[in-house]
């Protein structure tokens, strides 16, 4: 709970909004108000959610931040981080992991982009605080004052997306059966840099239900030209 209240701190410091836990090993959050000085109202109001899915549902941005090199996976910088969240359509999360493990490519799959602060080869990984506030900071000072009108699809409408998509693609023999997910999670990744309006991506839904729904009619008996109905 120390980190959580130094976290909570840092989000007050730097005016980024609601604080969210995932599948906490406590409920108990007296110590970690008492640690975040001068913040103890964003302790007393974070959202606790049961698993991450359910966390970054309603978010139009994700990144996960992790100190590994993920494999076939370009990581960001702070900075880059920022310049998405200065140019998204909707709510941005940052997902931290816990101290120990931090994020699992599991969890790292779950977000839109993944982070990595710089550091020294000696001890490349910072403490959860650490990178809290190095990604607070570079939020901060480049938050716009204007944020686009046009608004975002969120995480929830792309994964429904990615669904619709399997439907199709599985009856079609695309997807390996032994691994599926790989060449899923690999489109996924051009419709989330596309960063769609809802609109959008309501069209290749709607495209994709169309073409699911041809694909499970039987195919009707073609006729030669010039024969008769039977009778």
């Amino acid at each position: 709970m120390d980190n959580l209240g130094a976290v909570a701190r840092i989000v007050k410091n730097f005016g980024l909004g609601r604080l969210w836990l995932v599948d906490p090993l406590s409920y108990s959050f007296e110590r970690a108000t008492k640690l975040a000085v001068g913040a103890p109202d964003v302790v007393e109001a974070l959202y606790v959610e049961r698993d991450l899915v359910t966390a970054l549902g309603g978010f139009a941005f994700t990144v996960g931040t992790s100190s590994r090199a993920i494999r076939g996976r370009t990581s960001l910088l702070p900075r880059e981080v920022a310049e998405r969240i200065a140019g998204a359509g909707g709510k941005c999360a940052v997902v931290f992991g816990d101290e120990k493990r931090g994020l699992s490519d599991e969890e790292l799959a779950l977000c839109q982009a993944v982070c990595r602060i710089p550091s020294g080869e000696a001890q490349p990984s910072l403490n959860l605080a650490q990178a809290a506030a190095v990604m607070a900071y570079a939020i901060f000072e480049r938050s716009p004052e204007d944020r686009p009108e046009v608004p975002a699809a969120t995480q929830a409408q792309l994964w429904a997306l990615r669904e619709l998509l399997r439907a199709v693609l599985e009856p079609a023999g695309f997807l390996n059966p032994q691994s599926p997910d790989r060449i899923l999670t690999e489109l996924m990744r051009a419709f989330e840099r596309a960063e769609l309006a809802p609109r959008e991506l309501e069209l290749w839904g709607n495209a994709l239900r169309k073409a699911s729904e041809s694909a499970a009619r039987p195919a009707s008996r073609s006729r030669k030209p010039g024969s008769k109905s039977p009778q």
